[in-house]
This record gives structure tokens, sequence and C-alpha cells, in this order.
């Protein structure tokens, strides 16, 4: 391990322990295990299929971006996915992003910088849904008569402008493409030639990653697609609500369940341990608190959650590495694309 992998590994174990003491320091670790006893886990599996379907959800997402460049079948795009998610939650550093590209370009012959393209607008595109969850949240909290605290206001500001912006410069890249490389190239000039025309040629094949959205049809089916990820995730959080019995009013627990998926989802792009522990935990116990939740039966409810993603997906992604003839090393680093093809 290189001193810079074994920093990133100390920080994040270092932000893990911080949300984790933040989440639960209050816990009553008799009470917690108590319910974790008698919860209702014939409920609780039906959040695998949760797990799952959102997961396909994705990569039916994941294949519209790719449309203009290749049709690719779900199942073949569906163990792609997957590592990527298995290796974030795995590793530090979140190299699943980086290793998805390599695998998807190493199975089907497309650019890396295409399929990381595709990636960062999958991300934008989560953030935006994410934020449109968290307004109807906001405003289904007012017949509710829910005191909301203020950071959450903070939080819908600052991820509104943050995807805001994001979004605003993919638009920009695909309406105004040859302004963008006129300026990139201006940029560029200065650097050596064959340096310059690879960061070229990079930001052509990035470009060419974004024209799903050129497309109206395409645009509302990725808007759609993005919408039922999120509400099948809320779905899952409903489901652990109701095994645990917390809210037993149907529209709190429904409500809840919105704001527990956008905060958890927010909270996990912090920086943290892989699978994002600590932050998870953290975010889902602040959004069952607003409902008057107890800290102990929030923490029950994060930690059966977490779980239930966490290991189903960790374990498909471990076998479809295992299926590629992979170390886990291997697959991170995107180098063996041998492997890859055969699979």
């Amino acid at each position: 391990m290189t001193i810079r992998r074994l920093l990133t590994f100390l920080f994040s174990l270092a932000i893990t322990a911080i949300f984790l003491v933040i989440a639960l320091y209050r816990v009553d670790l008799n009470q917690l295990l108590g319910s974790l006893k008698t919860a209702d886990y014939r409920l609780a599996a039906l959040g695998i299929l949760c797990v799952v379907g959102s997961y396909m959800l994705r990569t039916a997402r994941w294949q519209r971006f790719l449309r203009p460049t290749k049709q690719i079948p779900i199942l073949r795009l569906f163990p792609v996915l997957i590592v990527g998610f298995a290796l974030n939650n795995l590793l530090p550093g979140r190299p699943g992003e980086f290793a998805r590209p390599y695998w998807l370009g190493a199975r089907e012959n497309i650019s890396k910088t295409l399929g990381l393209a595709t990636i960062i607008v999958e991300r934008v595109a989560d953030g935006i849904a994410l934020i449109a969850f968290l307004l109807i949240a906001l405003v289904a909290f007012t017949p509710l008569h829910i005191d909301l605290p203020p950071a959450v206001e903070t939080i819908a500001i600052a991820a509104s402008i943050l995807f805001g912006v994001a979004l605003a410069g993919l638009v920009f890249l695909l309406v105004r493409e040859q302004l963008a490389l006129s300026i990139f190239k201006f940029f560029t000039r200065f650097l050596p030639h064959k340096i310059a025309a690879k960061l070229e040629r990079m930001l052509g094949s990035f470009i060419v990653g974004l024209h799903s959205l050129k497309s109206a049809r395409d645009i509302f089916g990725i808007a759609g697609l993005s919408l039922a990820v999120w509400l099948v995730e809320s779905t899952l959080y409903f489901i652990m609500l109701s095994a645990f019995s917390a809210l037993p009013n149907v529209p709190d627990r429904a409500v809840a369940s919105v704001f527990m998926m956008v905060l958890i989802n927010l909270g996990v792009m912090i920086p943290a341990a892989p699978g994002g522990v600590g932050p998870y935990e953290a975010a889902a116990i602040f959004a069952l608190s607003t409902f008057g939740v107890n800290e102990t039966l929030a923490a029950s409810v994060a930690l059966a959650s977490h779980a239930i993603s966490y290991i189903m997906i960790t374990g498909m992604g471990l076998f479809f590495i295992w299926r590629a003839g992979m170390s886990l090393a291997q697959a991170s680093s995107g180098e063996t694309e041998t492997e890859i093809e055969r699979t």
C-alpha cells in the first residue's frame, strides 16, 4: 500500500469514526439488540427485492446513457455496474467509479472516457432526482406539522446549488460543443502537443458520452428511470420501518422513508470508509429523529437497512469478480482487461 492510499484510508476511517460517534453515542446497546431481535425479518426479506430492483433500474438507465454509442443488453451491463458499487463498498476512495469504465471498455470496446462521462451524468441525474424527492418531502411536512431542523434547509440549498452548477456545465458542453472545445484548446495550447492532443480526444469522448441527453425521448426516459430508482429505494426504507414497527401512521412512514432515502444518499457522498459506514447511519438516525423516532430504534432501522444493501451488492460484486478470475486488486485497477472480456 502506497503512502497516499494509506493516508486516504486513515482519513476515511477518521471520518467514519466521527460520524459513528455522532450517530450512536446516545444509543442503548441492550435496547438496540432487543430491537434487532424482535424485528419482522419476513418483511425485511422483501427489502432484498427492492435492492436488486433498484440496481436493475440503474442498469436500465445506464443502458439509455450508452444507447447513442452502442446498444448493450441489460444482463451484460448489470455485472459491470454491480462490481463498481461493490468495489466502493470494499475499498476506500470510491475506486468503483473508475473501475466501471474499464470493465465496460474491456467488455464492449467503448472508450473509457466515454464510459466515465456516462457515470458523471448518472451522478448528476441522481442528484437532481434526490433534490426533487427532498422538495416533495418538504412539502409533505406541512400537513404533518413537523418542525424541521435548520440544517435540513441548508442541506437542500447546498445540494441544489451543487447539482445545478453540474447540470449547467453539462448543458453547456452539449449546447455549445464547439465553443467548449475551443475554450479547452485555448488552455491546452501551453501543454506539450502529445498531452494536449490526448486531453482534447478525451474531452471529445466525454462529450460523446453526453449525447444521450440530446434526445427528448431519452431525457424523459432517463428522468423516469432516475425517479424509479429512488422510489424503489424509498420503498426499502418503508419496508424496514414497518419491520421494526416504527411510525405506525402510514403517511408519516411514507414521508419519513423518502426523507431518510434523500439524506442517506446525500450523506454517503462524504468521503468516509468504504460502503459509506458512518455517514449512512448518522443521516438515517437524523432523518428518523425528525419524526420523533428514538435514537435506538432509528439506529436499528439504519443498521439493518445498511446491512441488507451492503451484503447483497458486495456479495454479487464478489461473485462477478470471482467469475472473471480476478483478484480484488485487479478488479479495482482495471488493468487486466483480458479476464473481463471473457465474462
